[in-house]
């Protein structure tokens, strides 16, 4: 599915709202667009309405129900519309009731997003400036009038997207304390507030999510901020799932890819969410390359998920000529090899357990996508039989079930790489305490590395039983005042410590670093190839790709009803430019070569859309082909 989401967020100081909408127009563009969904704004975080309420406030510059225009047009020709309502952010309502206000735990004080207030009007405001309000008290009662109101005006069968759900995870406002007071709760005890907004905010999103279902039983409800990783409280009440990325602005490019694979696992929709901007949301006149829009679009289909793309709309009512140019040349792509990319799933024998830590589990994930490593992410509960090698990054915290089902999984033939805290005596790594030093030197065997390198990071001290493969070096002394070095780090001590850096055995890979999280914050190219060469040594994988850059992804997936695998191949390297990050030059490749193996007998390897057929070979089931001319992404369909 191939969709918009339309921002209309707009100031009461600017005139004639929505007076060049026409309705002609507005399907013409999103036709020729390839859109096939488009949200629709009820409430904007300005706080007003863009349809004749009665229970909040029109837009003091709208003078038709342009909500109505716009979602009677996109039905006329079969694109569907959910409808918009801000929830944490809404300037008039922030202003008229100061006590809805979302009051920071530790400081006392309301949560602004961006420049706080302050008494000069003509003062510089920083981009996204916004009081956070909580949805507790009589806000909440506010957030249902507005929700039962659309719900009775308009055809919500498409959904309802509410925005700006889950920016903190505790509030002290009165209503929240008064509440916690209630249920016997200590509003002074930052756990208790952390549980009771948790609580309380699922309790009060099923409640929208009933009160919706009541006039349409099938409606998609949506609650942005709350599809997060780590937090799996709220994952029951959403419908579905909008992975929010500006690659650009924040995150990158290697940071939607394991959020994918991670929502993957709960069986319900889920779209990657990019914008047409340059930079950030509601950029007005931001456009990025529309290469790199269309590799972004691919690599949300190489991942499985639909795809959103972001846009704000003018005042006027009036879609932007450039913009949907940009997002018709995304989309027309996609519709080329959209039948390829639907009711698939990643074909890999390799996962990622999730430690919840962001830095250890983007620093895995960035460095399998580097190896060209197709995975899975599981975690604690998840069947572990698929996969030949599980990876735990740094910071794992494993039940004694946890244990259990590695321990089984280790004896019935399955690899474990684990790392720092994830220690497992059952078998053969004990870990016993932190080294006291703040940062240490590893020394492996590596090809042009053959002295010790900086870890950055210190190591557990570890019991083990194996062979040690690599060696920690410690400093002279930590850095501080008493005594320090340079200008950095303090130099190694000339022996080895007496407890190892990487430790290998029958079942287990265990690095005694948090090496993922070092990655993550430095890049460092050694620990890149230290990491690589400890994953070597007990998985080499059902996967492999020569002749393609580090900064190219592979990604496999197979289908679920037709008989075919898809690879995908996409490459444009990432560059710095200001302070964005930017896919600016498409290079092209030729001669890269993929070798897969899977347990059919495949009939063809053909490239799509174009339906080239290549040559190909299939021994011992490993299928290897080379594919030539690839820009941007290129998607190789084996069909058995």
């Amino acid at each position: 599915m191939k969709c918009v989401h339309l921002d209309f967020h707009t100031s009461p100081a600017i005139e004639g709202i929505g007076e060049c909408f026409d309705r002609e127009a507005f399907v013409a563009t999103l036709k020729e667009a390839k859109v096939d969904l488009i949200t629709m704004f009820a409430k904007c975080h300005h706080g007003y309405c863009y349809y004749p309420t009665k229970v909040g406030t029109v837009h003091p510059n709208l003078r038709f129900n342009l909500l109505k225009e716009q979602i009677e047009a996109a039905h006329s020709v079969g694109i569907k519309a959910p409808i918009y309502i801000t929830m944490g952010w809404s300037k008039l309502d922030a202003d008229q009731h100061p006590e809805w206000a979302h009051v920071d735990f530790r400081t006392k004080k309301p949560i602004y997003f961006g420049t706080e207030p302050g008494s000069g009007l003509d003062d510089p405001i920083y981009n996204c400036s916004w009081t956070t309000l909580c949805p507790i008290g009589g806000y909440r009662e506010h957030l249902k009038d507005i929700t039962r109101e659309v719900c009775e005006m308009f055809d919500v069968s498409d959904g309802i997207f509410y925005d700006i759900c889950a920016m903190r995870d505790a509030c002290d406002c009165e209503s929240c304390r008064a509440g916690m007071k209630a249920r016997g709760m200590d509003p002074d005890s930052y756990e208790d507030s952390r549980r009771y907004y948790r609580e309380e905010r699922v309790r009060f999103y099923q409640e929208l999510v009933d009160l919706i279902h009541s006039y349409n039983k099938d409606a998609h409800v949506f609650f942005n901020g709350c599809a997060d990783m780590n937090r799996p409280e709220f994952h029951p009440v959403q419908s579905h799932y909008e992975l929010e990325d500006l690659p650009t602005a924040w995150g990158g490019y290697d940071f939607m890819p394991p959020r994918a694979k991670y929502f993957e696992k709960f069986g319900k929709m889920y779209l990657g969410m990019t914008g047409k901007f340059h930079l950030g949301w509601g950029e007005f006149g931001g456009f990025k390359n529309k290469e790199a829009l269309r590799y972004e679009c691919a690599d949300m289909l190489s991942v499985g998920a639909s795809i959103s793309v972001g846009d704000h709309l003018h005042p006027c009512g009036r879609l932007d000529e450039g913009t949907y140019r940009l997002i018709g040349h995304a989309f027309r792509y996609v519709d080329s090899i959209e039948e390829y990319t639907e009711n698939t799933r990643a074909y890999t024998d390799l996962a990622m357990w999730m430690s919840h830590n962001t830095e250890a589990d983007l620093g895995c994930a960035k460095l399998l996508q580097l190896f060209h490593r197709e995975f899975d992410v599981v975690e604690s509960g998840d069947d572990l039989s698929p996969y030949a090698c599980v990876i735990l990054p740094d910071c794992v915290k494993l039940t004694d079930a946890d244990r259990a089902a590695l321990t089984a999984f280790a004896k019935n033939g399955g690899k474990i790489v684990a790392s720092y805290e994830c220690d497992l005596p059952e078998l053969g790594i004990r870990k016993t305490e932190k080294s006291p030093y703040d940062i240490d030197y590893i020394k492996c065997d590596l090809e042009d590395y053959p002295t010790p390198f900086l870890s950055y990071a210190s190591a557990y001290q570890t019991e083990y039983k194996g062979e040690v493969v690599a060696e920690v070096y410690e400093p002279y002394f930590n850095r501080t005042w008493r005594h320090f070095c340079g200008h950095a780090n303090t130099p190694n001590r000339a022996e080895p410590a007496a407890y190892p850096a990487m430790v290998k055995n029958e079942n287990l890979v265990y690095f005694a670093h948090p090496v993922f999280t070092s990655y993550h914050r430095t890049g460092n190219y050694v620990l890149e190839k230290y990491v690589e060469k400890g994953l070597g040594l007990v998985y080499d994988g059902i996967l492999k790709v020569t002749g393609f850059p580090s900064s190219g992804r592979i990604r496999v997936r197979k289908s679920l009803e037709k008989s075919f695998y898809a690879v995908h191949l996409l490459y444009a390297p990432p560059t710095n430019r200001g302070n964005a990050c930017v896919l600016e030059d498409f290079p092209r490749l030729d001669g890269v070569t993929v070798s897969l193996k899977v347990p059919e007998p495949i009939k063809a390897v053909v490239a799509q859309p174009t339906g080239e057929a290549l040559d190909f070979t299939q021994e011992d089931g490993v299928v290897t082909f080379t594919v030539n001319n690839m820009t941007v992404h290129q998607l190789i369909a084996l069909e058995f």
